[in-house]
C-alpha cells in the first residue's frame, strides 16, 4: 500500500522504480521468506502505478459510453486494472516488455449485442482524438483474425488523461455477447482448473475444444439478430449455415466428442454450484461502485468488500495488499471489479461468479446439431429444403 502520511511529503516512484519493480516481481528469489521487504517495495511501487491508471480508465469509460450510448442501449460497460497474476505471465511472456510500457495496465470493455454494432462503436471511436496516433490507429482485430486460442474481440489502445493531465494508454475492447460468453468460459475452467488456456499453456483437448466452439459461435454471430430469436429458429438458422459448410459440420462432431471427454457440461455446472449461495447475495449489489472478490478455489468459497465509487483509492490499497497475500498462493484469487450495466457486476464478470449460463446454452445449440445429424435428419432436410419441419 502506498505511505502518503501527512508530514511527509509523498513522492511517486520513477519510471525506473517502476522498471525494476517488474522485473523484481518476476523473479523467484524476490518470494523467499528473507526478501519480504524487497517484495514489500516492488507492490507498493506497483500498487501506485497501477493506480495512476484509474483517473485515465474513468475518462475513457465516460468518454465511450457517452458516445456510443444511442447505439446500442443493452450495451455492458466495465473497466478493470490489471490483476497482477496476469501482469506477471505477461512480463514472463515477454521478455523484453516492461511494467512500464505495458499497454493494457487499464483496461475497459464494451460488451455489445451483435457484430453489427461492434462495427458500428468501432467506426465512431476511430473518429475520437484520443484513439488517433501519428502513425494512425493501434487496433488488433482478433474477430477478423482471432488469436490461436479462439480468442475473438476488437482491441484499440487510446489515450487519456490521468489527474495530472498527462496521457496514459488504455485498452479498449469490443466484443459480441457471444464473444463475451466464450471468453468467460475459457476463464472459468482456467480458474477452476489452475490451467492456462488463455495463454496456450492448457491441455490439449480442452484447448481443441474451446477453438472448435469459438468457430462455431462465431457462425451464429453471424446471422442477424440471433440473440433475439427463439430457441427454434436459433436452431434452424444455424443448422441452415452448417449445411452449406462441410468443415464447420465435421467441428461439431469433434467438439461433442471433446465435450463428453471432458464433461465440460458436468464441471460447469460444478463450479457454478460451488459458489451459489455468495451468488444469491451479490446480485443485489449496486452496478455503479467496486467489489474486492475474493475467491478460494480449494473450498469453492467467495468472499466479497464493497466499496463507493468515490473510494477508488482505498479500494485499490486494500486489492494491492491481499494480492501480496496471496501472491504465491494458486488456490486464491483476488480481483477488483467495477462495472456499470443493467445487470451489475455479475453480467460484465461471469468467470468470477463461475456463471456459464449462457455460454452453455449456446453449446447445446451444438450439441443438439450433433443428434440431428445422427439421426440423419440433416440429410433429409437438405433434400427436402425445408428447414421448417425442425
Amino acid at each position: 500500500m502506498v505511505d502518503k502520511q501527512e508530514d511527509k511529503e509523498f513522492v511517486p516512484p520513477s519510471g525506473k522504480q517502476v522498471l525494476r519493480a517488474g522485473e523484481c516481481l518476476i523473479d523467484e528469489d524476490t518470494y523467499l521468506p528473507q526478501n519480504q521487504a524487497r517484495l514489500n517495495e516492488a507492490f507498493t511501487v506497483l500498487s501506485y502505478w497501477r493506480y495512476s491508471f484509474e483517473k485515465p480508465l474513468e475518462n475513457a469509460l465516460n468518454k465511450i459510453e457517452n458516445d456510443i450510448k444511442d447505439i446500442d442501449n443493452t450495451a455492458i460497460f466495465a473497466k478493470r486494472l490489471k490483476r497482477f497474476p496476469s501482469i506477471y505471465l505477461k512480463l514472463k511472456r515477454f521478455p523484453k516488455m516492461s511494467l512500464k510500457n505495458m499497454q493494457d495496465i487499464g483496461g475497459c470493455r464494451v460488451v455489445l449485442s451483435n457484430s453489427k454494432k461492434v462495427t458500428q462503436v468501432s467506426r465512431i471511436m476511430k473518429k475520437m482524438p484520443e484513439l488517433r496516433w501519428d502513425d494512425g490507429f493501434r487496433v488488433k482485430d482478433y474477430i477478423k483474425k482471432p488469436k490461436l486460442d479462439g480468442y475473438r474481440s476488437l482491441h484499440m489502445i487510446g489515450r487519456f488523461p490521468d489527474a495530472n493531465g498527462i496521457d496514459k494508454k488504455i485498452e479498449i475492447q469490443l466484443r459480441t455477447r457471444i464473444q463475451h460468453y466464450w471468453a468467460t468460459a475459457l476463464e472459468i475452467i482456467d480458474l477452476f482448473t489452475k490451467q492456462s488456456l488463455k495463454t496456450n499453456q492448457g491441455q490439449q483437448l480442452w484447448s481443441d475444444f474451446f477453438i472448435n466452439v469459438s468457430d462455431q459461435f462465431a457462425i451464429m454471430d453471424g446471422i442477424t439478430f440471433f440473440e433475439k430469436l427463439s430457441e427454434k429458429d436459433k436452431q434452424i438458422q444455424y443448422v441452415s449455415k452448417l449445411l452449406k459448410d462441410k468443415n464447420s459440420s465435421r467441428s461439431v462432431l469433434e467438439i461433442c466428442e471433446c465435450s463428453r471427454k471432458l464433461k465440460v457440461v458436468d464441471k460447469l455446472k460444478a463450479f457454478a454450484n460451488s459458489l451459489k449461495v455468495m451468488d444469491e447475495e451479490i446480485s443485489a449489489i449496486a452496478s455503479n461502485g467496486y467489489v474486492l472478490l475474493e475467491i478460494n478455489i480449494f473450498d469453492k468459497s467467495l468472499a466479497y468488500t464493497m466499496f463507493e465509487q468515490s473510494n477508488a483509492e482505498e479500494a485499490q490499497n486494500v486489492y494491492s495488499e491481499s494480492e501480496k497475500i496471496t501472491a504465491d498462493n494458486p488456490n486464491l484469487i483476488v480481483a477488483l471489479v467495477y462495472a456499470n450495466a443493467v445487470g451489475g457486476i455479475k453480467e460484465a464478470y461471469p468467470n468470477f461468479f463461475a456463471d456459464s449460463t449462457k455460454f452453455a446454452e449456446h453449446l447445446k445449440l451444438i450439441t443438439e446439431a450433433e443428434s440431428l445429424f445422427k439421426r440423419n435428419f440433416l440429410k433429409r432436410l437438405f433434400d427436402n429444403a425445408n428447414l421448417s419441419d425442425l
